[in-house]
């Protein structure tokens, strides 16, 4: 009958330890969002448990207390254990033919501790903690009340270990970090996050692209997304209303810049529903005259500083200056918007798309204004891209030349083949591929 007592009392102690090691994981894994969710669905515990979450002292608390019950329970299991079960074992090994008192006193408490740190680990550590962090809500939420009682029965405990630990941190000259602090990522570390939680198959490949686009959108500059100035259609700002209409309207754009002198000295925009609508009252009106202003931005300006002042001029257009105040190219909403979501294609768009992946012939296509850093990433090439940006333009660096239509060019330890040029533009090129770097690329390009 004592063993039994003794059994289910060690027990207990194992059960109080998985208590404190899932509540701990399954609060600190615990999404705040999916809480919020849960509680809107008419869930108390999960608005309760918001509620207290919010306060990212109660984190550090709870963290503490958690901490606390696993150090108690297992030094308890310990001692008890020992003490209880020690006498019996010896006991058994006397009868079993062991001679010496001490030497079966010794064995009994190593095999007890052996058994008792295996089961403690498995039953009381790996096994609660694998199922808090595979569904941290529900764990927390179970564990909400008997976590909130221990917070009560160790509170004075909590203030003594933790202004301890906190004091003796600011004596070696580092700031206490909060338990909460560490749920918050970087870019960088979202970026991983992103890449591992698609390599587990949490997320698709559509959706690891348009994380990874988004995270990545700070990295970029207008120079690196704007439309360059040989492919902007502008017109002089002194030509009638009549004239712009007809050459706007026969274009697939809805807006077009002005310029006075050259296109290195735009002063406004016009947009072809303005045109006509004065066109039908005043054909001979010059565009000068009813021309908007346009928002002038440096090429170095980071792409989310561009987004957010084209957001808050309600503007959609931006003219890229270079470093000599000359017309470098032109940024529009779109454009940023194609670097998160991929090629926005409507019905007016004929270009050749950015990228293209030939299986049957293993040939990655791609386009002239793609960027190197993005090839660079696609197939670990390692290409310079500090003199120029896009796949076109180190060509280009490159050759010191003009490449011809089928030529081979070293790229990296590639060849490329030149598929399509026009005028002095590399509008197309192709990289051959192996099985590895095909599948890495399909897996890559949504």
């Amino acid at each position: 009958m004592n063993i039994l007592i003794t059994l289910s009392i060690l027990t207990i102690l194992i059960a109080i330890n998985a208590l404190y090691v899932a509540g701990e994981f399954s609060f600190v894994s615990a999404r705040h969002s999916r809480l919020a969710q849960m509680a809107e669905e008419g869930n108390r515990l999960a608005a309760s448990l918001h509620r207290f979450l919010e306060d990212r002292r109660n984190l550090d608390n709870v963290v503490a207390a958690c901490q606390l019950g696993i150090t108690v329970s297992s030094l308890v299991l310990g001692y008890y254990g020992q003490a209880q079960l020690s006498p019996i074992v010896a006991d058994l090994l006397l009868k079993v033919g062991v001679e010496s008192e001490a030497a079966a006193i010794s064995i009994s408490a190593t095999a007890i501790l052996i058994v008792l740190t295996i089961t403690q680990v498995i039953f009381g550590e790996l096994v609660p903690k694998n199922i808090a962090v595979q569904y941290p809500e529900r764990l927390a939420l179970a564990t909400f009340v008997p976590l909130q009682w221990s917070l009560h029965l160790f509170r004075p405990l909590i203030i003594i270990f933790n202004g301890s630990g906190n004091l003796l941190l600011r004596l070696i000259g580092q700031e206490p970090v909060s338990e909460s602090a560490s749920h918050l990522h970087s870019p960088d570390e979202l970026l991983m996050l992103v890449e591992e939680s698609s390599e587990g198959g949490v997320l698709d490949k559509v959706e690891r692209h348009l994380l990874l686009n988004t995270l990545r959108l700070r990295e970029l500059n207008a120079r690196q997304v704007m439309i360059p100035r040989t492919r902007i259609l502008a017109a002089p700002a002194s030509l009638t209303v009549e004239q712009l209409f007809e050459r706007l309207a026969a274009s697939p754009y809805s807006r077009m810049p002005l310029y006075e002198g050259s296109i290195d000295n735009i002063v406004g925009l016009v947009h072809l529903k303005t045109l006509y609508c004065v066109k039908r009252e005043r054909p001979n009106a010059r565009g000068v005259d009813i021309m908007q202003p346009v928002l002038m931005v440096p090429e170095s300006m980071d792409v989310e500083k561009l987004f957010l002042r084209l957001q808050n001029r309600n503007e959609s257009v931006a003219i890229v200056l270079d470093e000599y105040g000359g017309t470098a190219g032109m940024v529009t909403l779109e454009d940023i918007l194609e670097e998160i979501f991929g090629e926005i294609q409507d019905e007016f768009d004929t270009e050749i798309p950015p990228v293209f992946v030939d299986k049957e012939h293993k040939r990655l296509f791609v386009r002239g204004d793609v960027l190197i850093s993005d090839l660079n990433e696609w197939l670990d090439l390692y290409l310079d891209d500090e003199e120029v940006d896009t796949i076109a333009g180190y060509v280009l660096w490159q050759l010191g030349r003009l490449p011809q239509e089928g030529e081979l060019i070293p790229l990296g330890e590639k060849q490329a083949r030149i598929e399509k040029m026009e005028g002095h533009t590399v509008l197309q090129l192709s990289i051959p591929l192996d099985d590895d770097e095909l599948q890495k690329v399909e897996d890559i390009i949504p």
